[in-house]
């Protein structure tokens, strides 16, 4: 009896060992498979992050600037155009069109505007004084007045603000 108890004990020992082998195998495997898993996912995180980091930003051009401030705006594709920038020193920009002048810029000091110009060879001509509207400063003019007058100018005072060339 006492062999039969041992033979018995042996084949259980010996099917706990290789039941408790398989367990461990399996554990083992599932770990690893996890681990994989949890790696990928931390590499592919990574490198979109590096990848949107390296994304070049779009700046959006004056005209974009303008159309946008000036609610509803939409200057023509083919209509002749000159960028204003700010030779002030300050933020302001503009655009300029063969009929309009734009721009964005902060209300002026009380008691004066800003004025619109043209320039040819050094003689400069007055247009009129920008008007607040659309969300913005705006003049209206007839370039045809003013044949070869390229340079735009728009001042506060004696002090030039913004210009541009077409």
């Amino acid at each position: 009896m006492r062999l039969i108890n041992l033979i018995i004990f042996d084949k259980l020992c010996v099917k706990w060992y290789f039941s408790l082998k398989v367990k461990t195998r399996s554990i083992f495997i599932a770990f690893v498979v996890v681990v994989i898993a949890v790696a990928g996912i931390l590499f592919i995180n990574k490198k979109l992050k590096v990848n949107k980091l390296l994304a070049p930003s779009v700046t959006p051009t004056i005209q974009q600037k303008i159309e946008s401030k000036f609610l509803g705006l939409t200057i023509p594709t083919d209509a002749e155009r000159a960028e204003l920038k700010d030779v002030s020193g300050g933020g302001g920009i503009g655009l300029a069109t063969r009929t309009e002048i734009l721009a964005d810029l902060p209300d002026p000091p009380k008691g004066q505007f800003y004025q619109a110009r043209l320039e040819k060879d050094g003689k400069t001509v007055l247009i009129g004084n920008l008007k607040i509207a659309k969300g913005g400063w705006m003049i209206n003019y007839n370039s045809g007045a003013f044949p070869g007058y390229n340079k735009v100018i728009v001042t506060l005072g004696d002090t030039h603000i913004l210009e541009g060339s077409f």
